[in-house]
């Protein structure tokens, strides 16, 4: 039989759920449903996007529904029993075109060629704030104030400053004249803001404090590509393509200007962070190094063979033989200055050794074939007399106005031979290292690369199979293997079954346990901890774990300290209250042995002066300030009596 699900719109995607007997399908315009088969009776839909639908996935229980839109970057995961999002992340629209990692290496921040500013969780990778303040291209990204401000430029001619604690614009500076911004820089302190236009040639001098505008530094011929200030903030180095580097005294304009001359344009620069060098790269693929303090060159990298990408749809040479993208448009230094991150026009981000000057590794964004210059080598055949085969709207779909082909005439089958599908070129438009030295980020056409050091940085939300079961919970931990257990308890998250594990483990094996446990699991293990601490008995089995694992896993909750913030205050005042606590205990006791003690020494006295013959027990302490029916509840004596010398 034949069914319409929407008269509306057309199908776009559809999914297939054997454990529930549920179909789910997607529209072109946004909306999706469920029905239930092979009834085909409808039991839920709803518009979750603006855009099409291109791919939906069922978790096997047919819980959790994921869908995803290419053409707004969304990823939505849908739990439709109770009609509530698990997760809802969108990226950029089009190319992402800067980044900047935060003071602490916590957060990263993206601009990109949608207006759009978004700030990432560097552990998590998802984005937790977005703002849309602008009206044109974000160009530049900049953190400042620890991880508190970030600062934007963009082609909309403003720089916005945004407050990361109250998630606002607070600050905008613009100039007397409409320009174009295309770099940013902000001083070590914070106080200062600079930015370079590609209009006028011009560098914007504005105060953080006033937002008022304090310098415009002109001498440059053309549109300036970068700017960066020292580390120590008395220096503001630019860079253009007038084939010129600048070095201007910010805070002292009667200084003579010192000018780095380069034999190509000079497309990015970036200062060690020691602030005795600067590297700078130009059009021909070189890069360029220079003692600051003498304004003399140091080395230089042939770096064109090395950034030198893959072979586009419309060149007519060869990879080898092609001019296009063998420069870096992007450098950075890594955070000790022994090496040189560059990216560019190309499928390839190269990692230099500064003091050899060799190459240490080259890492390849993408592997994705849709995108323009990940080959290396075209096949001919694809080669039509009206251009490349893959560049042809064959499907009679236009890219563009999403529209089908006009099928007016009667036997048209194929689409217009005019209509092209432009493919994304793969390039890296910046680069950044962490100032941790651990990872380092990369905005490219697939999107935010970080690439780490770490392997803890795994996405593991639980890892459920079907060996992981409550019964094989218990047996694990029957057997000895106490970390398995654990570890798999954690991944069922069922509460009772994770306290039976943890309280079975040995106190001797405590030590050993918090060495090997996995740290993708550790804030799960200190929040269990912290909301058990009150209600159990096993102090000193609890402190053990707490020692054992901060001891064990101290760089990982270091460097993490931001995201494991409210596990480690739950778990203090969870150990402040009971210390509270005890010390209430102790000092009460303290307290009544002290009465005691003084109680038997009155008594004592009180015999001597009676001339009371013989020996004083406990017993008699006790008559003297109890009566006799509550002397047996104070206080069961053995048969000997203890004597007390007078």
């Amino acid at each position: 039989s034949r069914h319409y699900a929407m008269q509306t719109a057309r199908v776009q995607s559809a999914a297939f759920s054997w454990a529930t007997g549920l179909m789910v399908l997607g529209f072109t315009n946004g909306v999706f449903g469920i029905w239930e088969m092979p009834e085909f009776n409808m039991i839920h839909s709803l518009s979750i996007s603006r855009k099409k639908i291109n791919t939906i996935a069922i978790n096997p229980s047919g819980e959790w529904l994921a869908f995803g839109s290419s053409k707004l970057g969304q990823l939505l995961v849908w739990e439709w029993q109770s009609e509530t999002y698990v997760l809802k992340q969108q990226g950029h629209f089009y190319d992402m075109s800067c980044v900047a990692y935060s003071g602490d290496g916590q957060y990263v921040a993206t601009g990109g060629d949608d207006a759009k500013l978004k700030v990432w969780n560097a552990l998590t990778g998802y984005c937790f704030i977005t703002f849309t303040e602008h009206t044109s291209a974000v160009t530049a990204v900049h953190f400042s104030k620890g991880s508190q401000v970030v600062l934007s430029a963009s082609l909309d001619g403003t720089v916005r400053a945004y407050d990361l604690v109250r998630y606002r614009s607070f600050r905008i500076f613009t100039s007397p004249t409409p320009v174009q911004f295309t770099s940013l820089a902000v001083d070590p302190s914070g106080e200062i803001v600079c930015a370079g236009c590609q209009d006028t040639f011009e560098i914007y001098m504005w105060s953080m404090q006033t937002g008022k505008l304090l310098d415009v530094l002109s001498g440059h011929e053309g549109p300036i590509s970068a700017l960066a200030f020292r580390p120590d903030g008395l220096s503001l180095a630019s860079s253009s393509w007038d084939k010129s580097v600048r070095l201007w005294d910010a805070f002292d304009r009667s200084k003579i200007v010192e000018r780095l001359d380069h034999n190509n344009e000079v497309l990015t620069l970036a200062y060690r962070p020691d602030g005795k060098e600067l590297c700078a790269s130009t059009l021909d693929g070189q890069i360029h190094f220079w003692d600051v303090l003498k304004a003399t060159a140091t080395g230089t990298i042939e770096g064109r063979r090395d950034i030198a990408g893959g072979r586009k749809a419309n060149d007519r040479q060869t990879a080898a033989n092609s001019s296009s993208g063998k420069c870096f448009n992007s450098l950075c230094y890594s955070a000790d200055g022994t090496a040189v991150l560059g990216g560019g026009n190309s499928k390839f981000v190269c990692l230099y050794d500064r003091r050899s000057s060799i190459l240490l590794r080259k890492f390849q964004v993408s592997k994705n074939q849709s995108l323009d210059g990940v080959q290396d080598k075209l096949n001919s055949r694809l080669m039509t007399e009206a251009g490349p085969a893959d560049l042809i709207d064959s499907d009679g779909i236009d890219s563009d106005t999403e529209k089908q082909v006009d099928q007016s005439l009667p036997g048209v089958k194929s689409g217009d031979k005019s209509n092209r599908v432009l493919k994304p070129e793969v390039r890296t438009r910046d680069v950044k290292f962490a100032p941790t030295g651990r990872q380092w980020a990369a905005a490219s056409t697939e999107g935010l690369l970080i690439y780490s050091l770490d392997e803890t940085l795994i996405f593991d939300p639980f890892e459920l199979d079907e060996d992981v079961t409550p019964d094989s919970i218990r047996a694990l931990a029957r057997t000895g293997d106490y970390l398995r257990a654990l570890v798999n308890a954690f991944r069922l998250n069922e509460q009772v079954v994770i306290r039976q594990v943890y309280e079975s483990i040995p106190p001797l094996d405590v030590a050993l346990l918090t060495k090997d446990f996995p740290e993708a699991y550790l804030e799960r293990l200190l929040k269990f901890i912290a909301s058990i601490m009150e209600s159990s008995q096993l102090l000193e089995y609890h402190l053990r774990w707490v020692s054992g694992l901060l001891s064990n896993h101290g760089t990982f909750v270091k460097t993490r300290s931001v995201a494991l913030q409210p596990v480690l205050r739950m778990l203090q005042r969870s150990i402040l209250r009971m210390h509270q606590d005890i010390g209430s205990v102790c000092d009460k006791n303290y307290y009544s042995l002290g009465y005691l003690l003084a109680q038997g020494k009155r008594a004592a006295e009180e015999a001597e002066a009676g001339e009371n013959a013989g020996d004083i027990t406990m017993n008699d302490v006790f008559a003297s300030f109890n009566d006799g029916d509550e002397q047996e509840d104070a206080m069961e004596l053995d048969a000997t009596e203890v004597p007390v010398s007078t």
